[in-house]
């Protein structure tokens, strides 16, 4: 295994246009968990699992999209919050959410569309609210925006009550240490909630996409002492500087900076090479 990783490095490195759109990794070929306890090592974009669990195609308020994807797999306490959110979200809205990728079987880096979720404590979940059928959710391609066409204004016939029900459930949880949701829609939320229910809206951070789920990512597990945590968010609701500045426009274009790198599969922790290469 350990020539596979060094002969897919060189690749890489020989092939610059592949490596700008996605990684070659051989994290996305292994199809079962490593053995043993559960650990989470590392960081969000530079880490593994150990001991992963995967979580079960539906249950009480939730279910699994896109399962052929093999993205279901987190640490238990990640297992745990979807099963106590979903649990949550049933009583109050009287129907499941959609979970979408979470980490893969031993983590690590994926060859498409995330440069984290891979230490087993992220996951994402659809704005929009099941039920859908099984065939339907193994199908699913582009789904509905909170952002009317064109992304520059909130659809407020999509994010609605219902999906800010949702974004204060999963940010008043004691595990949760932030949840991503796109810069408009934290803005909506800065501009619409009443003084007295804004407290929440701490966990809640603008990023770019994430206009048709959101992201929770859970602080460090106790047990995963090799675990590295973000620094915690700042006080305050977040409606202030740090999110206007999502909302000014990028400085001009340098015609002479150089070329950026084509990027790179991230320097994992050591630990992580015998979680990859255990049978």
């Amino acid at each position: 295994m350990r020539r596979l990783v060094a002969a897919l490095l060189i690749g890489l490195a020989a092939s610059p246009a592949v490596a700008q759109t996605r990684y070659d990794t051989p994290w996305a070929h292994v199809e079962t968990p490593a053995p043993g306890p559960a650990r989470s090592i590392g960081g969000p974009a530079r880490g593994c699992i150990a001991g992963a669990v995967a979580l079960p195609a539906e249950g009480e308020g939730f279910q699994v999209l896109r399962r052929w994807r093999n993205r279901f797999w987190g640490n238990p306490e990640l297992t745990r919050f979807i099963t106590r959110f979903g649990g949550e979200v049933a009583a109050t809205l009287k129907r499941p959410v959609l979970i979408g990728d979470m980490s893969q079987p031993r983590g690590g880096p994926m060859a498409t569309g995330h440069r984290s979720h891979q230490m087993g404590v992220d996951v994402d979940i659809l704005f929009t609210l099941g039920p859908m059928a099984a065939g339907a959710r193994e199908a699913l391609k582009d789904p509905p925006s909170m952002l009317r066409p064109g992304g520059l204004s909130v659809d407020d016939g999509r994010f609605a009550a219902a999906q800010v029900s949702l974004l204060r459930l999963a940010a008043r949880d004691a595990d949760v240490a932030r949840v991503f949701v796109n810069f408009r829609l934290k803005k909506q939320l800065c501009d619409t909630l009443p003084a007295g229910n804004r407290a929440w809206l701490n966990k809640i951070r603008p990023w770019a996409g994430h206009d048709e789920h959101f992201h929770v990512r859970l602080r460090c597990p106790a047990d995963s002492p090799a675990c590295e945590d973000q620094d915690g968010v700042p006080p305050g609701d977040g409606c202030d500087e740090t999110l206007d500045a999502w909302f000014r426009p990028p400085p001009p274009p340098d015609p002479n900076a150089p070329k950026p790198p084509p990027p790179k599969i991230p320097q994992l922790p050591a630990a992580c090479d015998a979680v990859l290469n255990t049978p």
